[in-house]
């Protein structure tokens, strides 16, 4: 039972094992870990006090039916701790009468909130892309800040911890939304979900992190109007009719010109009705925009899935292989557990710092089972691409 003779097969699995478990800790971990350490250096960080550390910032306010959060995300927005001046401009996409009705009402109370609306009659083209472009010409100031109608921001600095990035070179600030439910929702975001969500946020703020940013989300994205229009807007994905905030930030940030934001002040929440319906569309759009943006992080990631199934095959076939004996079992076991174990404590570390479930005895069964749900993904939306074009 003890007995071990090694031979090229049993070397050769062992081989796979331990070049799979070495591309997990070195390459998967660091990437994972990269980002719980910029939430608590960000956190960390002095706010600037003099007002001339702080650009002047138009908020644009995308609203779509999206009324009763709007009662609790303008105050949340417009009582921010902001040194300098800033206003906020709420577009109205299909001039929805209720949100109007939510401006009308506010407007008696803050003299910096403004609307704009597109009308009904654009709802074959991205309307999306259409308010954003009609919001930012509105702009009075030269930053802008993007914020969805379904956001909610727990923090008075959000608007502080944001833009203090605005440094000399800086034309585009990236921060984070985490996915959230209006209170009372019961059984409000599944853990698989929730690991999806943190997985896909783990891949595009790391990316940035380590200087190549190639995606941005409009819950939480800021850049200077120049950057917009150099870039002559969204014309470049007019044919989309989602994921402009994305492709926007593929094409022009760059390791220089872009930083992340990634402290608890910054971070707001995407308030779903229905998480979970939210969140199976959006993977949808995503998979397929996503062949519009760079590749890279999404092949990395990619290969990390196949590293874990590779270090768990090759563990068991050494086993099988060495059979009488244990000692390749053993060796196996050992090695796949501690993997597991730092791997499961690096994920809860950066799940909670971003505000998600920490997923710490799960982890390994969702990182067995992601590949092959992402897959089911790609194939679901393929007979879905038209919903995805501007014109059908």
């Amino acid at each position: 039972m003890f007995e071990f003779h090694f031979s090229p097969v049993i070397i050769s699995l062992l081989g796979f094992l331990v070049l799979s478990i070495l591309y997990l800790l070195i390459g998967f971990r660091s990437y994972v870990v990269s980002v719980a350490r910029r939430v608590r250096t960000d956190a960390a960080k002095v706010f600037p006090e003099d007002e001339k550390y702080y650009p002047s910032v138009s908020v644009i306010v995308y609203a779509e039916d999206d009324a009763p959060n709007l009662e609790i995300l303008l105050p949340q927005i417009l009582d921010q701790d902001y040194p300098a001046h800033f206003e906020v401009i709420v577009v109205n996409d299909g001039g929805i009468p209720s949100t109007s009705d939510v401006i009308a009402r506010l407007e008696q109370r803050y003299s910096n909130l403004y609307m704009t609306f597109t009308p009904l009659e654009s709802r074959s083209l991205s309307r999306k892309k259409l308010a954003l472009t009609l919001g930012i010409k509105a702009a009075r100031f030269d930053t802008v800040m993007m914020v969805m109608g379904n956001s909610q921001i727990p923090s008075r600095r959000w608007l502080m911890a944001m833009c203090r990035n605005f440094t000399p070179g800086t034309d585009i600030v990236i921060g984070y939304a985490a996915p959230a439910a209006p209170q009372g929702t019961r059984e409000s975001w599944k853990r698989l979900h929730a690991f999806d969500s943190v997985r896909t946020a783990v891949e595009y703020l790391s990316w940035g992190i380590a200087g190549r940013p190639y995606r941005g989300i409009c819950y939480n994205l800021a850049y200077r109007k120049d950057v917009f229009f150099n870039n002559k807007g969204f014309s470049k994905a007019l044919d989309l009719k989602y994921g402009d905030d994305d492709v926007f930030v593929n094409e022009v940030a760059n390791g220089s010109n872009t930083a992340i934001e990634l402290s608890p002040d910054s971070m707001v929440l995407a308030v779903e009705s229905n998480p979970s319906a939210a969140f199976k569309a959006e993977k949808i759009r995503y998979d397929y925009t996503a062949r519009r943006l760079s590749k890279s992080a999404r092949i990395f990631f990619s290969s990390c899935s196949w590293a874990w199934w590779i270090m768990i095959l090759s563990g068991i076939g050494a086993s099988l292989a060495a059979m009488p004996s244990i000692i390749p079992a053993i060796i196996s076991v050992v090695l796949i557990l501690i993997t597991m174990i730092v791997l499961m404590l690096s994920w809860k570390r950066t799940s909670s710092s971003l505000w998600s479930r920490p997923l710490l005895l799960t982890f390994p069964w969702f990182m067995s089972y992601h590949p092959f749900y992402t897959l089911y993904y790609i194939l679901k939306g393929l007979g879905k691409r038209r919903d995805n074009k501007s014109w059908s």
